[in-house]
Parts: structure tokens; C-alpha cells; sequence
């Protein structure tokens, strides 16, 4: 596959104003279909996310991508919390014009599909929740202290300690992933702050130590999980408990692969993900 084939790479970044904060957000492929709006991971922008997924998904639906408050290209103050976040994302959704979506969620993602889904169940009409966990995971406890170890590598080493299993076959896919995402070379998002990413390391560190507020039993949405065998991150187990604890959910687990299994099976994931959506009931 070419550069040239990556319909994602050129699409133009537009912002929306909810509140006075100007928001950064892309979307691609054509509407008509219940739209999947998508939220990233850790430090995550518009650029994080892999041209083949979004292209993939794309050709089935419209897909729209958001920056998070205050990282990225969108303004604001990042808030310490994923509930303050999540509430963010709806404001941004509903200003969109958006009355019904889908919704995927990567990482600190996939704790505010939850938060949101918790929010206005009544917006969501499917979820995707990948690489993440549920309130109350013991892995989280431990997040600064993980964050501290691939922050002291060179970069490409922090995306590969973060999102490669230590095998050379995921390692390469992963690396291959790294690649796509510098594709684009206009027009690209600034990379998370300081700030932003405090924020963060607090809103991810919460959702592990905090009380638990959301009941997972009471989402009736169909939710598909997808998790690698060994995310260090957030703990591959905790996906199952996000499997057992929600009434309509289907969970993948994909071979050899860490934080970043869907980047690592690309292909595969947007197949399993397009099926879900289309037919899943």
C-alpha cells in the first residue's frame, strides 16, 4: 500500500467552538451511516491514530476523530479526571450536530466511552472499547511509575516499550505502525503538553484508585472489547472483567500483542470492527 492510498493522511484538521474552547477534530469517509466518533489514548492526537484503521472503518461509515480537551491542536485545560473529560466529548459530540453515534474509545479512551455511555446512554447506539479497563483496575495503580520507565527511552523505544510485546514479530508491526503515522506531514496536531500530559497521568491514575461510580451491568449497548495478551499497561485481564461485567459484550483477544494490538493487526481489526457495527445486534 502506498502513501497516496491513505485517504486519512490528507484530511483537512477542522474546529469546532463549544463553550469559548476551540476544538480540533477530522473526519473522513461518507455520511449516511450511524457516524463512529473515536477519543485516544494517553498523550494521544489526531495524528495517533493509524491510516489503514481509520481508512478501513471509513469506507463503511462516517468516521469523526477528536482531540481531547487541551491536547493536540484542541484548547482548553486538560481535566484531571475521565468524567470531566468524558463530559467534554459529549458537548463536542452534540455540537457536531450529532443526536446518535457510535463510539470508540483507545486506552484513556475507553474510560470515557464508559463515562459517557454512564452520561447519556440514550447518544450511544454501539461502543468499541479497545486496550483499556474498568474502573478500579490495580494495574493503574502503578501507571506514573510505567510512564516514568518509557519516558526515559529514546522515542521510538517509548512507542514500542508502550504498544510492542518484546517479540521481534510484534515489534516490527508496531514499528510499521510508528511509520504510518508520520505519513502526514502537514497540517499535523502539536504534540501533548506538559500540562496535558499531568492531567492525564492524574485522570489514568483516578480511574484506578477512586471509587467506582459507573455500573457496568446497566449498559445495554452492544460493546466490543479488543485487548492484546499482553498489555502491560492496563492489564489484559482487565478487559475479561469488562467482558463479565457488561451484558452484550464480544471480546477479542488478539495473539503476541501489548497496548497497541489493533495497531498490530490492523487488517483484522477493522474486518472484526465493521462487522460489529453492521450486524451486531
Amino acid at each position: 500500500m502506498t502513501e497516496k492510498t491513505f485517504i486519512y493522511a490528507s484530511a483537512p484538521t477542522e474546529y469546532i467552538e463549544v463553550d469559548g474552547i476551540r476544538y480540533a477534530y477530522r473526519k473522513s469517509g461518507d455520511p449516511g451511516a450511524t457516524p463512529l466518533v473515536c477519543l485516544q489514548h494517553f498523550t494521544g492526537t489526531l495524528d495517533n491514530w493509524d491510516p489503514i484503521i481509520v481508512d478501513g472503518l471509513a469506507k463503511e461509515r462516517q468516521v469523526i476523530l477528536i482531540d481531547n480537551t487541551g491536547v493536540g491542536n484542541s484548547e482548553g485545560k486538560t481535566p484531571d479526571n475521565a468524567q470531566d473529560m468524558g463530559k467534554d466529548a459529549i458537548k463536542v459530540i452534540r455540537a457536531l450536530g450529532i443526536s446518535k453515534c457510535d463510539l470508540l474509545g483507545f486506552s484513556l479512551g475507553g474510560f470515557l466511552a464508559q463515562v459517557m455511555v454512564d452520561l447519556e446512554p440514550q447518544l450511544f447506539r454501539k461502543l468499541i472499547i479497545v486496550g483499556s479497563a474498568p474502573q478500579g483496575a490495580k494495574a493503574l495503580h502503578s501507571f506514573p511509575q510505567l510512564v516514568e520507565k518509557a519516558f526515559a527511552l529514546p522515542p521510538k523505544e517509548q512507542y514500542l516499550f508502550v504498544f510492542a510485546t518484546a517479540s521481534e514479530k510484534s515489534r516490527a508491526k508496531i514499528g510499521a505502525t510508528l511509520g504510518r503515522l508520520f505519513i502526514r506531514d502537514e497540517d499535523r496536531d502539536k504534540n501533548a503538553s506538559m500540562e496535558a500530559i499531568k492531567a492525564q497521568i492524574s485522570a489514568l491514575t483516578r480511574w484506578g484508585t477512586d471509587p467506582v461510580t459507573i455500573n457496568l451491568s446497566k449498559i445495554t449497548q452492544p460493546v466490543l472489547i479488543v485487548q492484546g495478551s499482553n498489555d502491560e499497561m492496563m492489564d489484559s485481564s482487565a478487559s475479561i472483567d469488562l467482558y463479565k461485567a457488561i451484558p452484550n459484550a464480544v471480546l477479542v483477544f488478539y495473539p503476541d500483542s501489548a497496548h497497541g494490538s489493533f495497531n498490530q493487526y490492523p487488517e483484522l481489526f477493522t474486518d472484526q470492527a465493521n462487522s460489529f457495527l453492521n450486524k451486531f445486534e
